[in-house]
């Protein structure tokens, strides 16, 4: 991965740190960067049973009227593959016609763990583990503890 595909992954970090009121989901940032290089989307997780941060990211995105078919997702956690009280991020992902997931670190939850990765991939959507495990794992210390 070069450089410059690292500063994507570091706003994540920073719009995970935020998402405050999500426990007992983990915090997580998603930003999508366009085929260009642009950011035209970004989003953190909501609160309990609300949108996850690749859903808001892709909200962001539409809101600004932004066409996210052959973006790059940077997400500080993998996309979650299975229905709780929300959709499946990764499904929401591929329909949206991302080309590539940089996610920080896989989730340690055994429903999801590799899974959303899986997923991506069959669909044909790149994935790639990128910088910043540590940084998320400190974040949500106790949805990795469980």
């Amino acid at each position: 991965m070069s450089p410059p595909d690292h500063d994507p992954l570091l706003i994540a970090s920073r719009l995970a740190a935020l998402a405050t009121s999500a426990s007992p989901n983990p915090k997580v940032g998603c930003v999508l960067v366009s085929r260009i290089g642009e950011v035209i989307g970004q989003g953190h997780t909501q609160q309990a049973g609300g949108p996850h941060a690749e859903i808001m990211a892709l909200r962001d995105a539409a809101a600004q009227g932004h066409d996210v078919r052959g973006a790059i997702a940077y997400v500080t956690l993998e996309p979650c593959s299975h229905h709780g009280r929300t959709g499946p991020c990764c499904d929401a992902l591929i329909a949206g016609g991302i080309k590539k997931v940089v996610a920080s670190i896989a989730d340690p939850n055994p429903l999801v763990s590799g899974q959303g990765f899986e997923r991506l991939r069959a669909a044909g959507v790149q994935v790639e583990l990128g910088p910043g495990a540590k940084e998320s794992r400190e974040l949500n210390i106790g949805f990795f503890s469980r």
